[in-house]
């Protein structure tokens, strides 16, 4: 008989291999069976025979110790499974750097979740294009202010594949009347001068204000005694405190990434899997992040690549006495408050208070700015 030069080798442990092999060889063909000792044993069989034999081989209790394949056959499967992962990783880096260049979702901050679905809306509709290049961010804003008069700032920004609104409602008192609204406080203060040009006043200078009081009402007393509606301006100039806050441990226990990463890669048609490289981690502790990316466009069949990193992590123990780092943890806190300033801004007065307990210290550091509270 000619021997087929596609073949799978078995090396088995376990007792009765003998009985084993003659049951086995009525269904496939056993070559070069070999003892080599009283429990372990070699043989081969053909490439096609392989699933059948392997599960036999388990079905019967044996233990399969090496199972290596040669021949065309078997390298054609090894290298259609290894190009196959190639091409998708290849697809997946193509699509995933032609879709990064557009926005996919709209993310809105604020405190009101019914304007921030309006303000969605309103967005989504004068949104002229998804590519990120194209997107005129400072026009956007404008557009959102024209229209929402209730917003007294807003920011807009690319970030990643969003676009991303912060939004700052005005604080609005009940004191509401008429068609204008009254003129409120954004901060904590206290009122240094006051110019009034139109409306009527509700502070007065050396008075301490907190954010949401009314400064300007949105009305006037004309000469028949009659309130008439007007729109609340004036240049309220104020002491504002802005503060930022920084812990310091003495002790205490952290987790940090050892650059050590394993990726598992996974294909899918819709829900259905139809790929893995079935990764399974060796890492004991480890954080994960996954990554969803199309690799279709406009096809009948949506297939995507989901991509598993683990990345190994280990805990380190940190102990750090305040007072030898406390000069850096001062600057921190103090960096948390020069986000709030504005360009070319006076800084009247800065200072800290550190508050300790049972090895916990909390910089606080307080920040006193002149600023025009009147819009």
């Amino acid at each position: 008989m000619k021997k087929s030069k596609n073949r799978v080798k078995f090396r088995i442990k376990g007792l009765n291999q003998e009985k084993f092999l003659n049951n086995i060889s009525q269904v496939a063909t056993i070559y070069n069976y070999k003892r080599l000792n009283h429990q372990t044993g070699e043989f081969e069989t053909d490439f096609s025979k392989e699933k059948f034999v392997k599960k036999a081989v388990i079905e019967q209790g044996l233990e399969i110790e090496v199972l290596s394949r040669y021949g065309f056959l078997s390298l054609l499967k090894n290298l259609v499974t290894s190009y196959g992962v190639m091409i998708a990783v290849v697809l997946s880096s193509l699509f995933y750097s032609l879709q990064y260049q557009f926005i996919w979702k709209i993310e809105i901050y604020g405190e009101e979740k019914v304007l921030e679905r309006e303000l969605k809306t309103f967005v989504q509709e004068n949104l002229q294009t998804k590519s990120k290049s194209k997107i005129d961010t400072k026009n956007l804003e404008m557009k959102v202010k024209e229209n929402f008069k209730q917003i007294s700032s807003l920011s807009v920004a690319i970030v990643g594949q969003s676009l991303v609104i912060n939004i700052y409602e005005a604080v609005l008192p009940e004191e509401m009347e008429g068609e204008y609204q009254p003129l409120v406080s954004e901060y904590d203060g206290l009122v240094k001068e006051i110019n009034l040009i139109q409306g009527t006043l509700a502070v007065n200078e050396g008075q301490l204000i907190k954010k949401g009081d009314v400064l300007v009402y949105p009305y006037i007393i004309d000469s028949q005694g009659e309130e008439r509606a007007v729109e609340p301006k004036a240049e309220i100039m104020a002491d504002v405190w802005f503060q930022g806050k920084e812990v310091h441990y003495d002790y205490k226990i952290i987790t940090r990434r050892t650059g050590k990463t394993e990726t598992k890669r996974e294909v899918f048609l819709n829900d259905l899997l139809i790929y893995s490289n079935n990764l399974q981690t060796r890492f004991e502790d480890f954080e994960v992040e996954e990554k969803k990316n199309p690799l279709t466009y406009n096809l009948i069949l949506p297939f995507h690549l989901k991509t598993t990193t683990f990345y190994q992590i280990e805990y380190v123990e940190i102990k750090e006495e305040f007072y030898a780092v406390k000069d850096k943890i001062i600057a921190s806190a103090r960096e948390k408050v020069l986000i709030f300033l504005q360009e070319n801004e006076i800084i009247k007065e800065e200072n800290y208070t550190i508050r300790e307990e049972g090895g916990c210290h909390e910089v606080c550091f307080v920040m006193t700015v002149y600023r025009n509270i009147g819009g």
